[in-house]
């Protein structure tokens, strides 16, 4: 008799359950949907976001190529060799440019997408800086450095080629906001288990309410008399490259109120044992 009269109410436990297991299986699939719906917003905001930068991004630098070289097939025999030259140097920096637009909406779609898989390997903190140093110096052979890279730094475990990449977007960026005369300083520091890189320079700054915006896709800061300059990508590509190593890019006021300091800081990772043998 004692187990039919508690019949009704595990009956009613168990619908009670049953009821529970449904809600959280809905709630589930609602949280993937919603998920699935808030990842192809993204990509779909973020393709139109592309779209429109192209229209204007690739077409000057394609435009100013396209000029010197019928400026050249027309009228080269009749030019001297330093306007030939000057020419020949547009196309090549304008070439550059372009390549560089390309690479980083590539990125940025790739990073949009399904996330990176990150390929790692050991770096020197000296070779990935100096990689991105001297390549930022064919680019704009007038632009100062001032590198702080202790000799004592050990090698770090990740995707050499991105984290230069994101290196270099953030000294492009400084480089491009300072003044003729003064230097961009990077400065490299193991803390507490993490890699820190500042990169500082010593232009007009960043307002306070506008320091986070900069991450924002398509944000170009109009600071000083510049105006605007390229598609405002780097540094949103740089955060998606750094996050995709578990670390962050912010962005703090410079040094003595001056100017601004942008900060990578990567977590210092160590393979598995059987992924990849010590950086000896």
């Amino acid at each position: 008799g004692a187990q039919a009269r508690l019949l009704p109410e595990q009956r009613q436990l168990a619908e009670a359950m049953v009821d529970d297991i449904a809600q959280a299986a809905l709630r589930t699939r609602l949280v993937a949907e919603l998920e699935q719906a808030h990842v192809s917003n993204e990509t779909e905001r973020l393709r139109s976001a592309l779209l429109s930068s192209v229209s204007h991004d690739l077409r000057s630098p394609l435009a100013a190529m396209i000029g010197s070289a019928d400026s050249l097939a027309s009228y080269g025999a009749a030019m001297d060799t330093s306007d030939r030259r000057a020419l020949l140097d547009t196309i090549l920096v304008e070439g550059e440019r372009l390549d560089r637009y390309i690479q980083n909406l590539l990125d940025m779609t790739r990073l949009g997408h399904e996330g990176l898989k990150i390929n790692r390997d050991w770096i020197g903190v000296d070779e990935l800086i100096g990689s991105a140093a001297r390549r930022l110096q064919r680019y704009q052979p007038k632009v100062r450095l001032e590198l702080d890279i202790p000799a004592t730094l050990a090698p770090i475990w990740v995707h050499p080629a991105l984290v230069e990449q994101a290196v270099f977007n953030v000294m492009e960026n400084a480089a491009k906001f300072s003044p003729p005369e003064a230097a961009v300083r990077v400065q490299a520091r193991e803390l507490d288990g993490q890699l820190r890189i500042d990169v500082i320079d010593a232009g007009p700054g960043i307002p306070d309410d506008e320091r986070a915006r900069i991450f924002d896709m398509f944000y170009s800061v109009e600071r000083g008399d510049r105006g605007r300059h390229g598609t405002g990508l780097g540094l949103t590509i740089c955060q998606g490259m750094i996050g995709a190593h578990g670390g962050s890019v912010q962005a703090l006021p410079g040094r003595d109120g001056r100017g601004t300091l942008i900060r990578i800081t990567l977590p210092l990772l160590k393979p598995a044992s059987h992924d990849e043998p010590d950086p000896d």
